[in-house]
């Protein structure tokens, strides 16, 4: 009887409603790679434009400022998320980025990089925040 008793109480939902009943907003982010052929040197340009921000907490999440050294130190990653204070101070952030490379290889890493990193974050910014509603 005690045994009944206590797998109907575990086997209860909890009657907890939602505090936030809001659905999630998903971000659109444009991506585009192009080649500008009057530039000899890097031809090759991504372009990276958020398009709507949804329900992610800021815009801006692209690197600003980009060097020779960049593709290096960041391992073809140009997000800004996940950076500390001072790499966000070193490289900045916005919403609507354009970096120049010689090679369309090159080119393309850095649009995947940046892309799967960012599908990444938005999941588990998607995942904690309906965990968070539900």
């Amino acid at each position: 009887m005690l045994l009944k008793k206590l797998k109907q109480w575990m086997h209860k939902k909890p009657k907890q409603e939602p505090a936030n009943t809001l659905d999630y907003k998903t971000m659109e982010i444009d991506v585009v790679i192009k080649c500008f052929v009057s530039d000899k040197d890097r031809p090759f340009r991504v372009i990276f434009k958020v398009e709507k921000q949804g329900s992610f907490f800021t815009k801006d999440i692209f690197v600003k400022q980009v060097d020779a050294k960049t593709p290096y130190e960041l391992v073809n990653n140009y997000s800004a998320l996940g950076m500390n204070y001072e790499e966000l101070k070193k490289y900045g952030s916005t919403d609507h980025a354009e970096y120049a490379f010689a090679t369309l290889e090159e080119a393309r890493k850095v649009k995947e990089t940046t892309v799967e990193y960012i599908r990444f974050l938005i999941r588990e910014h998607q995942n904690e925040s309906l965990s968070k509603i539900s």
